[in-house]
């Protein structure tokens, strides 16, 4: 157990302990003593004393509160003694030192802006103790700059919102790169004593720069405040914007299931991703790739409320679990390409299948499609029904794709066109998608679709029925080919599976039903 010492330096107070303050206080007393002798003496002792003190804070953390002898040494190791400042020692190993310290200096310079230097806020001559390069070279790029959009204004103010300025002679040494030791403070402080001396008479000519400065900080000033006011501001809606998304997505992730696979209200329209994906992947790659791709999401919602905790508290975040946090979202991402990639090659291959039918007709020459009657139960989907129906639907190449009961149905695709042929035919024209050619023509049998073609009255399933639980973007598209001076007649129950084009341009499919529609070479049209 050791005795400790409160003390005050530089009006920071410190705990030290009793054999560091005997130290530090001989320390002291001997730069008092050498510097008492010289006029500028009093400048030089409290500009060591401000180094000490932010060297000590440094040293101060949650785990040491209290600055030990080794701290001391330390500082004294650093600083040096006044034997350093008068000369006494080995001149060679002064001379070494120098060299070394030459090497260290050009790694320790730091970004200041220079108020010994400066026109405004001392941007550019801090920017030329920092790079090497003159300040009126630096001078002359912003005054180009001041040409091409106004860019060099505002970054300069943005240089003089974020670079420090250099106080203490300890920051000005860091800005030319110089070490900080005895030697050199005392010569920093020397050589400003003599300026202010030979600049005494001409302060009167400085003034108009000092307004200029004045008027700099106090735009500064505004600009730092407003900059303060939107943070907070911004914190504020990143907080509720996020909070928000999450409180939908809780609602939408406990409203959704196997049982009710789609969610929707005036916010948010919700997907059971794992039920659909497990209709074209297993079900363990199907909720593999469901969490990755919520990571995916949720990370950057959670990032934008730490965000906006941060600006609004000025919370940093915790580095390790913020590059955590990143490098998982990143694994996340490659599981989901991989996955989906993965996913897509079950569809690398596609064939095909056609058949023909005959439409036979009386003396009449009039087609007559409808649904076919023996579909029970069966109501004809208007986009109102969307929202209201239990059952999941997603728009897929302008037609509906529908998951009821575990089965998949998909509706066909009718087209109706004019022929030069004599009489009139139907073909369809069956697709399916498999990883390879062979799987592909498996996949062709799993469609199962019917219709009735009678004379003159052709009955179409509203849809196909894949039997099967997996989906491989199998598809129907029907052509009906009519021959000219014919007459076809479409039922109200087809309008949203056909595609039909009225010549005169002034119908649609839908308006072109229930009517009688007279055939030509040209196409069709409702006289």
């Amino acid at each position: 157990m050791k005795k400790t010492v409160s003390i005050n330096l530089n009006s920071f107070m410190f705990v030290i302990d009793e054999d560091a303050y005997n130290m530090l206080h001989l320390y002291l007393g001997k730069l008092e003593d050498h510097f008492s002798k010289i006029e500028e003496g009093g400048e030089i002792v409290r500009d060591i004393e401000s180094r000490i003190a932010e060297i000590f804070s440094s040293k101060i953390s949650e785990g040491k509160q209290v600055i030990n002898l080794r701290d001391v040494e330390e500082i004294i190791q650093i600083l040096g003694n006044v034997d350093d400042i008068t000369g006494d020692g080995n001149s060679e190993k002064s001379t070494n030192e120098s060299d070394n310290n030459t090497k260290e200096n050009k790694k320790s310079k730091k970004l200041y802006r220079d108020p010994d230097s400066r026109v405004l806020g001392g941007v550019c001559s801090g920017l030329a103790e920092f790079t090497g390069v003159s300040t009126t070279f630096w001078r002359i790029i912003f005054l180009i700059f001041i040409f091409i959009g106004q860019i060099s204004i505002i970054a300069y103010l943005i240089l003089w919102i974020a670079v420090p300025e250099a106080k203490t002679t300890a920051q000005k040494l860091e800005m030319k790169g110089d070490k900080i030791n005895l030697t050199n403070i005392e010569k920093t402080v020397k050589k400003e004593f003599d300026e202010v001396k030979k600049n005494f008479r001409k302060i009167d000519k400085s003034r108009f720069s000092d307004v200029i400065n004045n008027i700099g900080k106090a735009i500064v000033t505004v600009i730092t405040v407003f900059a303060q006011i939107f943070g907070k501001v911004l914190g504020i809606v990143f907080i509720l914007s996020g909070a928000a998304v999450l409180i939908l997505l809780t609602i939408a992730l406990f409203s959704v299931g196997k049982e009710n696979m789609f969610y929707s209200n005036d916010f948010i329209n919700m997907i059971w991703l794992p039920g659909l994906l497990e209709y074209v992947t297993n079900s363990g790659t199907a909720w593999l790739l469901s969490i990755c791709i919520m990571i995916v999401f949720i990370i950057p919602v959670i990032a934008i409320i730490s965000w906006g905790v941060g600006l609004l508290f000025e919370i940093k975040s915790n580095k390790y679990l913020s590059i955590g946090t990143f490098v998982l979202w990143i694994i996340a991402i490659v599981f989901s390409i991989a996955l989906s990639i993965n996913i897509a090659a079950s569809f690398r291959s596609i064939e095909t299948k056609t058949h023909t039918e005959i439409i036979k007709t009386d003396s009449l020459n009039t087609y007559h499609f409808t649904i076919n009657p023996e579909i029970k139960d069966f109501n004809i989907l208007t986009e109102d029904d969307i929202d209201n129906f239990n059952d999941l639907h997603l728009v897929l190449n302008s037609k509906f794709f529908l998951l009821k009961n575990g089965n998949i149905q998909y509706y066909p695709h009718i087209y109706f066109n004019p022929t030069k042929d004599s009489i009139a035919s139907m073909e369809i024209k069956y697709y399916a998608r498999g990883a390879n050619n062979h799987e592909a023509k498996e996949n062709l049998k799993l469609i199962d679709y019917k219709y009735i073609c009678d004379t003159n009255n052709i009955y179409f399933n509203p849809y196909f029925q894949i039997n099967a639980n997996k989906w491989r973007a199998q598809d129907i598209k029907i052509t009906v080919n009519i021959p000219a001076d014919s007459k076809i007649i479409i039922d109200k129950s087809l309008s949203w599976l056909i595609d039909i084009e009225d010549i005169s341009g002034e119908l649609n499919d839908d308006e072109m039903c229930d009517k009688e529609i007279f055939v030509s070479d040209a196409g069709f049209t409702i006289k």
